[in-house]
């Protein structure tokens, strides 16, 4: 008995000790990591993580990036911007579970990437939570710009990208800017509390937004035109804005200007500011149907 007792005890010991040494090995880590293979943080990372593969998995689990002046730069056109997650030529990548936080310029730069997904990542109190360019056929579903100095989510020169279930809040510019792009497709959005406009269509023939939340911005609360670098190939055209709920924004709720043959239906708009809805006179083509408006301006028709 005496012997048995003293085996499960050290057998217990060596287990703790185990145990101890695994959890010690799991400390926070810093720099610029670079992963080529699928990669699933055990701790919180201070810098940058860039993807130097296509194909592959970044998996934070739950745990944070966090900004330092250091080893975070190469991010932007020009190789100048800091970034706390960096995907740049890739196809097939999946980013997913992270909180990016902090004084990035932009808290995750994805450009020239193709065939991938972002799942579940926040970018809090950044410059620019998520800077998207020169990319398609991207997927980005569950994730949150927050509390960012500049704007929530940026768009540029990208086509194919479906947005869902995604969150814009209390961000200094517009929640979602979507800037010479096409087939941008953003569903059950919630867009909330930003500085500017809600959600900002800057060109883009084919723009999609249904089912969203629009609510309490200092500007607009969804505004279409095609005020881009290339209004020739990104029109404000082929457009559909269905089933949303646009309310208590300081400016129009839902804002037209030189946008054609679109789709607005279902929608609720209603105490925002001077007008709930406004079609300019150069918006032609354009079906308004089963929408529920406090009042209208410009040439939005009755009944709408």
């Amino acid at each position: 008995m005496y012997r048995s007792t003293v085996r499960y005890f050290l057998v217990s010991v060596a287990f703790a000790i185990i145990a101890l040494g695994l959890t010690a090995t799991a400390h926070a880590t810093n720099g610029r990591m670079l992963i080529t293979s699928n990669k699933t943080l055990t701790a919180n990372h201070t810098g940058q993580i860039q993807f130097n593969a296509n194909n592959i998995t970044l998996d934070c689990a739950g745990h944070t990036i966090s900004y330092t002046a250091a080893n975070t730069d190469g991010c932007g056109s020009a190789g100048t911007l800091r970034c706390g997650i960096r995907a740049q030529n890739r196809t097939g990548i999946t980013i997913k579970n992270c909180e990016v936080i902090g004084a990035y310029n932009y808290g995750v730069w994805i450009a020239g990437t193709t065939n991938s997904v972002v799942n579940g990542v926040t970018a809090r109190s950044n410059a620019l939570g998520f800077r998207i360019e020169t990319s398609d056929s991207l997927n980005i579903r569950y994730s949150t710009a927050l509390t960012c100095t500049g704007g929530g989510f940026e768009i540029r020169n990208s086509n194919n990208l479906t947005m869902f279930a995604d969150s814009a809040v209390s961000n200094a510019g517009d929640g979602i800017d979507v800037n010479d792009s096409s087939y941008v497709n953003i569903q059950q959005a919630q867009v909330l509390d930003n500085g500017v406009n809600g959600i900002e269509f800057d060109g883009g023939p084919h723009a999609s937004l249904g089912s969203s939340t629009i609510r309490y911005n200092g500007q607009h609360g969804l505004s279409l035109d095609p005020s881009g670098t290339n209004v020739v190939t990104y029109p404000c055209s082929a457009f559909s804005v269905s089933s949303n709920d646009v309310e208590f924004n300081i400016e129009d709720g839902i804002r037209l200007q030189n946008c054609d043959s679109g789709f607005i239906r279902n929608n609720t708009a209603q105490y925002n500011g001077a007008c709930s809805a406004n079609q300019d006179s150069a918006s032609t083509l354009n079906t308004w149907t089963g929408n529920l408006l406090q009042n209208w301006c410009g040439t939005v028709p009755n009944p709408h």
